[in-house]
């Protein structure tokens, strides 16, 4: 059974933030790929009603995406640009199957 995972990150403004991937595009391609081959099913960023980045991923497991990020050490400098006020927080959920599931 897959997991919805919600990434926050305090203080992350979109604007901070666009101007880092921008810098970063082709480290984020690549970190993109690799967290597809490590279970990665779908990845977003989204933008919360503070303004602030947020990322909404649907993994595996929470087993694997653990495993990616623990190790992930572009996504942590890249992160370390865009002025958090705390740290991220990330928040769990199973997948329900059913048949209008799209």
């Amino acid at each position: 059974m897959s997991v919805v995972v919600i990434i926050k990150f305090p203080g992350g403004k979109v604007d901070k933030f666009k101007e880092a991937y921008a810098r970063h595009a082709d480290t984020m391609t690549a970190v993109s790929a690799e967290a597809r081959g490590k279970g990665a099913i779908h990845h977003m960023f989204v933008e919360d009603d503070n303004g602030d980045m947020m990322v909404i991923d649907e993994w595996g497991s929470m087993a694997e995406f653990d495993a990616f990020f623990a190790a992930q050490e572009d996504i942590k400098a890249i992160v370390g640009e865009i002025g958090l006020t705390g740290p991220p927080t990330a928040a769990s959920y199973s997948v329900i199957d059913t048949t209008d599931r799209f």
